[in-house]
């Protein structure tokens, strides 16, 4: 039965994706597509300018500009209140990337 229902999985799996792919070559998936990247960068905008407002950046700056920004979604309902959870989530898994760039870039100033 087990390898009934990892093989049932598997071949659902797979349709699932192909027709995700057809989807997103779609012109109404293009749109999604569009409006997902158009809202990372506003995001990304936000939390630069949190950032800006902190003389150093810190962990602790960070996680306190995500939560300032996603405050803001959450009260503009921009975002879906279920979705704050795992978007911040996913934010402050990055910290380690946006210390790096920083270095960088401040090292060229």
């Amino acid at each position: 039965m087990g390898k009934s229902h990892f093989k049932g999985g598997l071949i659902a799996g797979a349709l699932f994706g192909l027709a995700a792919g057809i989807f997103m070559t779609s012109k109404q998936g293009k749109q999604m597509a569009q409006q997902l990247k158009s809202r990372a960068g506003e995001i990304q905008m936000r939390i630069d300018k949190e950032f800006k407002k902190h003389k150093k950046l810190t962990e602790s700056s960070y996680k306190e500009a995500i939560d300032t920004v996603l405050a803001y979604y959450l009260k503009t309902k921009q975002i879906a209140k279920e979705e704050i959870p795992s978007l911040r989530r996913y934010l402050l898994t990055k910290w380690k990337d946006v210390q790096r760039e920083y270095k960088i870039v401040k090292g060229r100033v």
